[in-house]
């Protein structure tokens, strides 16, 4: 028997291989898949729209109006708004390629911003006028004036007496003891050195005497008996001799004037409820499961 006649049983696939490789369907096949494999891996990025807003858009322009005085140029536009498209596409890339995973600034930053966001679109209720009295009852002290005096005051400059400030100062202070009292405030006017302030003080509470002066002149001043003229009490530009000349307690306040600081109170003393809410409801789109650590 001849070699040709024994091939066929010693490579059985030889013909159905040789079949496939003359088939024309096959050809075509292989070929597309050549092409559709070639065409994903060139292929070009889809281009994503980056549209920046007419807001932005004047902003730039009244910028640029301030700084020239005139009207920008298309062209000097396009260069002004040229940062804003380069952090617009840098910010997309950086999310697409997910440069923020793991960062803890940026996490942090994130979880700040959506609480932010969550807490704000929880519905706010506006507080009721029993609310509001219930939060002047509660803090009712936050809400009262403090108490205020009128100083007469007579002052001894630092730069006028560089060597005898305090030898000055006390010889005023007994020349004011003698003064008969219905001549105490043309005393004062006379005696001792001009003051931007002048003699007569209106109503100060303590706080801002000590903004004024100092804080040992305000609280040396609110000790005073009604009618006692002060030791020489120091300030940053020499010393001065007080005498209160009128007295206001602290009060409340009508409640009419005190409306709106007792609403944002309230809204502020709700905030952490509304996060808390808010978090609640963001939860429930979530299952949390807690991983316990191996004993």
């Amino acid at each position: 028997m001849s070699r040709r006649a024994d091939a066929p049983g010693r490579f059985p696939l030889a013909a159905p291989l040789v079949w496939l490789l003359r088939e024309p369907l096959v050809h075509f096949a292989l070929l597309g898949s050549l092409l559709s494999g070639a065409w994903l891996l060139w292929r070009p990025a889809p281009v994503e729209r980056v549209v920046i807003p007419k807001e932005l858009v004047a902003a730039r322009q009244a910028e640029l109006a301030r700084r020239d005085g005139h009207p920008p140029s298309e062209s000097l536009l396009r260069v002004a708004l040229g940062e804003d498209i380069d952090g617009e596409v840098l910010f997309r890339e950086a999310v697409r390629r997910r440069l923020g995973e793991g960062d803890i600034i940026v996490r942090r930053r994130l979880i700040q911003k959506m609480e932010y966001l969550a807490e704000a679109l929880q519905p706010r209720q506006v507080p009721t006028e029993a609310e509001l009295r219930a939060q002047l009852e509660r803090a009712r002290t936050r809400y009262e004036l403090p108490s205020r005096i009128a100083l007469r005051q007579v002052f001894v400059s630092r730069e006028r007496h560089p060597n005898d400030l305090q030898a000055a100062a006390l010889s005023l202070r007994t020349a004011l003891g003698q003064q008969a009292e219905g001549a105490l405030v043309g005393a004062a006017q006379t005696l001792g050195d001009p003051h931007p302030l002048g003699t007569e003080l209106p109503l100060h509470s303590e706080e801002e005497l000590a903004r004024i002066f100092s804080t040992e002149l305000a609280a040396a001043a609110f000790r005073l008996a009604d009618g006692q003229w002060s030791a020489p009490l120091a300030s940053a530009h020499g010393l001065h001799l007080v005498q209160v000349a009128a007295r206001q307690a602290g009060q409340l306040p009508p409640f009419e004037q005190l409306r709106e600081r007792l609403r944002l109170d309230v809204e502020e003393s709700q905030k952490s409820l509304r996060r808390r809410q808010a978090l609640d409801a963001l939860r429930q789109r979530y299952q949390v499961v807690i991983e316990r650590p191996t004993q």
